[in-house]
């Protein structure tokens, strides 16, 4: 599917900018169907320029020529960003907001009488491999996910959740290249206290947790069933994996996952309290 709806960016910072070079590069949209806006006006410039899309005077020019609305704001700004727009939305908008923390209903609140669409995505957007969940909101139609599909399936993985699982998608995927750089500084470390280069550790672990999460992906089996493959009894890995066991590696992981969840639940709870002042 191609679209051929005009495409609003409010907020070209590295999400925004990702959104546009993705789309630009599966060939979904032309760049004269992209408008982007953003209150640094060098970025959306400069990113004009690298691709031929049109920069908008401003947001409301961006409501006013355009169909699809990604919101790629800060959340700080968010509120304030659109209480301007409110009564410019229609029903014939659809709304995309990837901001992080705000729920649908102040997005459905903000918008008039919009069509919305809530995204979790994270910051591999960047390079096309992303993960993202994304919730539906009151008075969305049936193409509305499809939209959202082809756009953040270009760049990832998307699945669709009721709203309070994407807690829980920030939790895991969101934070979850956070976790990720960790391990692979870590792994980093550990190859250069045992002799190795820095810079060669460093590519050495990057393209391990790589190739080794493309291979999983690509043969769809249970990770445990790589990890036994990899094990020979008495070996290096079985003494590395013992180590790991010992002290606590998956309940680390698994408690990190769960305590994201909850500050995401926190920050959204408080978020919600917030709009209905």
């Amino acid at each position: 599917m191609i679209l051929t709806e005009s495409i609003g960016v409010i907020g070209t910072g590295k999400m925004g900018t990702s959104l546009v070079r993705g789309l630009l590069k599966e060939k979904l949209v032309k760049p004269d169907q992209i408008f982007a806006y953003d209150i640094l006006e060098d970025i959306p410039m400069k990113l004009a320029k690298d691709t031929g899309i049109n920069v908008a005077l401003n947001n409301l020019q961006i409501v006013e020529q355009c169909t699809i609305v990604f919101i790629c704001v800060k959340p700080q700004v968010f509120e304030t960003t659109l209480q301007k727009l409110q009564t410019k939305f229609t029903n014939d908008h659809l709304v995309i907001s990837i901001v992080a923390g705000v729920p649908l209903i102040t997005i459905e609140r903000l918008t008039g009488t919009a069509r919305c669409v809530r995204v979790m995505p994270n910051m591999a957007l960047q390079v096309g491999e992303g993960a993202a969940g994304f919730s539906l909101g009151t008075r969305n139609d049936n193409r509305d996910a499809e939209i959202v599909e082809l756009v953040f399936g270009s760049l990832g993985k998307v699945f669709q959740f009721p709203e309070y699982l994407l807690d829980a998608v920030t939790g895991l995927s969101g934070t979850g290249p956070a976790y990720v750089f960790v391990l692979i500084e870590a792994l980093t470390d550990g190859g250069v206290l045992v002799g190795l280069p820095r810079q060669e550790a460093f590519i050495l672990s990057a393209q391990t947790v790589m190739g080794a999460a493309k291979l999983l992906l690509e043969q769809n089996v249970h990770p445990g069933v790589l990890k036994d493959a990899i094990m020979s009894p008495g070996g290096t890995t079985a003494s590395a994996l013992q180590l790991m066991e010992a002290r606590g590696f998956r309940s680390i992981l698994i408690d990190a996952v769960e305590a994201a969840t909850k500050k995401s639940q926190f920050l959204g709870q408080n978020n919600l309290l917030l709009s209905d002042r």
